[in-house]
């Protein structure tokens, strides 16, 4: 927990983090997204990611990504392999367009990423990914997430809860 909320205070621009492996791959659940574009995160929007797996790989090097997305209804599963840029400390996969992600915070049942989305038209989305082996934020773990939402230029009504909104299959 502790680590969770100096990750948080910290802010996402400065936080570099070490990947422990034996704690990031398993079988997972996203609790909470925000982003500075919220259609982009919205019932059929194309970032509204619904994870179920995240595998390290090559020592985590990569790091493979299992989720669904729900358009019109329907669920759509995807599985996508992030390559760890070391020089700039990000992954990078396709999906929606190319992304730029890392592990900000890292705990026993939940991991928060930060995810920076560069869509096919161009357009940018910052966003903050929150999944966890339980089905909601503590107060306090949502009162950090809405503070590096802020300082990160997403304002708090983009913040989704979408836990209860999974209706994909496990």
């Amino acid at each position: 927990m502790q680590l969770l909320l100096l990750a948080f205070t910290v802010g996402l621009a400065s936080a570099q983090h070490h990947v422990d492996p034996s704690e990031v791959s398993g079988d997972w659940h996203t609790i909470s997204l925000a982003a500075d574009n919220g259609e982009k995160i919205d019932d059929n929007g194309p970032l509204q990611v619904y994870i179920r797996q995240l595998q390290c790989q090559e020592e985590c090097r990569k790091l493979a990504i299992r989720f669904y997305v729900k358009a019109n209804g329907r669920c759509q599963e995807f599985n996508r392999v992030g390559v760890l840029d070391e020089e700039k400390g990000v992954y990078v996969a396709e999906y929606a367009g190319q992304n730029f992600f890392k592990i900000i915070a890292q705990q026993d049942d939940v991991l928060a990423f930060f995810n920076h989305n560069i869509d096919e038209e161009g357009k940018e989305t910052n966003m903050i990914v929150v999944v966890g082996k339980r089905d909601s934020l503590t107060q306090q773990e949502n009162q950090k997430l809405a503070k590096v939402a802020e300082v990160n230029g997403i304002p708090k009504e983009n913040i989704r809860h979408v836990a209860q909104s999974d209706t994909c299959a496990q």
